[in-house]
């Protein structure tokens, strides 16, 4: 229970800022779909990106009215670029200048923080951001800004939802177009500008795309779309965020892997779940073949890869070993196997000393009295003293494995291979008689209808 409530303080603020950003990102993320851009929000990201690299470059924090403003200013430089691609439209696609934008922004971004001797670890907070660092304060702020964009668009929801719908701008000068679109990649820019620098450019992407797409794959009516994206893209936040504290994985990446995930169990469930017993009958056994087929197919190449590169990579192969417990010391000499499971256990007892140098710094870095320089150095001297003892053991390990593989492509890689290429024949054969047979059906059953 305490290791519940732990996590519960602690990500209690960074959820409450995930509910913040869901709310107003899924909603741009609506009409970023119903407007068929769906690279705006990412090339206005990647600008706002490239004006806090510029800031940062200048010598001003990211997170600073400096840093903001510089983002500001090129988000604004985007969107009215982006206004003006509507009329391009016409003989270019507006997704290619979407493209055209982020590319340059993306290339721009490193020609800035190149000669900078930290730019590699800004680009990477830019990329990820950490909102686990958000405090009340910080939290208010976005509130307060998301509200007044909010309040925004409600007041103008006709004119917006009108130049997102399929009709476009029927009925409407091309000035107040020009007008209106204007209006609303700045305040997309705004609320991307003010959400980079904390949650990265991969999560803002992620939070204005997949719930939106989550609510779109489930119904058409706005309301229903925005109550779904909401739901989905709050309960993935959540689960990024508990995954990333229980495993302690990057919190950005996570979510937006998380993210992800729900798109795909939104989209199993619309094929499987969401539809009438007889199509979900036929879907079924679709999916089953193709899985079979997969399967075979999978089996065939790996087999194949084993027969002609055994000293390759062999992930499939790998797999069955660890399932199993048929390593590859099963194919070795006794004397062959003794040295490669003694090569195995010194790997690990490397690396664990490695991790507890690791977090014995880490652990001084964050609490209790910091190290010495010195104790800093020779704690670096035993990590890289471990690291090529590990290197040593891994290229015995990796002699003998590649000689054991010699050895399987012939009595694992050719059996499983031919075994593969039958059951790819019988499968193909089973599956189209069954196909033919539910033809046959079909035409009985229409001739008696007539």
């Amino acid at each position: 229970m305490s290791g519940i409530s732990e996590m519960l303080t602690f990500l209690a603020l960074p959820f409450i800022a995930s509910v913040v950003f869901v709310l107003i990102h899924a909603y741009l993320g609506v009409h970023v779909l119903r407007r068929k851009i769906v690279f705006a929000d990412l090339a206005l990201a990647q600008l706002s990106a490239l004006g806090a690299s510029v800031a940062f470059a200048n010598g001003y924090d990211v997170t600073s009215p400096a840093g903001f403003a510089y983002a500001f200013v090129f988000t604004a430089i985007g969107a009215a670029l982006l206004t003006l691609t509507r009329n391009l439209a016409r003989s270019v696609s507006q997704e290619a200048v979407v493209g055209i934008l982020y590319v340059v922004a993306t290339a721009a971004t490193i020609l800035v923080v190149d000669r900078s001797p930290l730019g590699a670890e800004h680009v990477k907070k830019i990329l990820v951001g950490n909102i686990v660092t958000v405090d009340v304060a910080v939290i208010a702020k976005f509130a307060a800004l998301y509200a007044v964009i909010g309040l925004l668009h409600w007041w103008v929801r006709r004119p917006l939802l009108s130049l997102s719908s399929e009709r476009g701008p029927e009925g409407r000068s091309r000035l107040e177009v020009w007008s209106w679109d204007f209006v609303f990649y700045l305040s997309f820019g705004i609320v991307v500008t003010s959400s980079v620098a904390t949650a990265g450019v991969l999560l803002v992407f992620s939070l204005l795309i997949v719930p939106a797409v989550i609510g779109f794959t489930f119904s058409d009516k706005l309301s229903f779309v925005l109550l779904i994206a909401w739901s989905a893209g709050i309960a993935a936040s959540a689960a990024g965020l508990a995954c990333s504290y229980a495993f302690d994985l990057p919190t950005g990446a996570t979510m937006v892997t998380a993210l992800a995930g729900f798109l795909v169990l939104a989209s199993l469930s619309k094929v499987f779940i969401v539809v009438d017993a007889e199509r979900r009958r036929a879907r079924l056994q679709r999916a089953a073949q193709t899985a079979v087929v997969a399967a075979f197919v999978c089996i065939l190449v790996s087999s194949m890869w084993l027969i002609i590169n055994p000293s390759g990579d062999q992930p499939l192969l790998a797999l069955l070993e660890r399932a199993t417990g048929l390593g590859s010391a099963t194919f070795l000499s006794s004397s062959e196997g003794d040295t490669y499971e003694s090569a195995a256990r010194d790997i690990v007892r490397f690396q664990d000393e490695v991790d507890r140098l690791d977090a014995m710094e880490k652990s001084a870095r964050y609490q209790g009295p910091p190290l010495a320089d010195d104790e800093i150095r020779r704690i670096a001297s035993y990590q890289q003293t471990f690291n090529e003892m590990t290197r040593g053991e891994q290229f015995v390990r990796n002699v003998l494995q590649t000689k054991a593989r010699t050895r399987e492509r012939w009595i694992i890689g050719l059996p499983a291979a031919i075994i593969a290429i039958a059951g790819l024949g019988l499968s193909t054969r089973w599956f189209s008689r069954r196909r033919r047979g539910e033809g046959d059906d079909h035409s009985t059953y229409d001739s008696a209808e007539v």
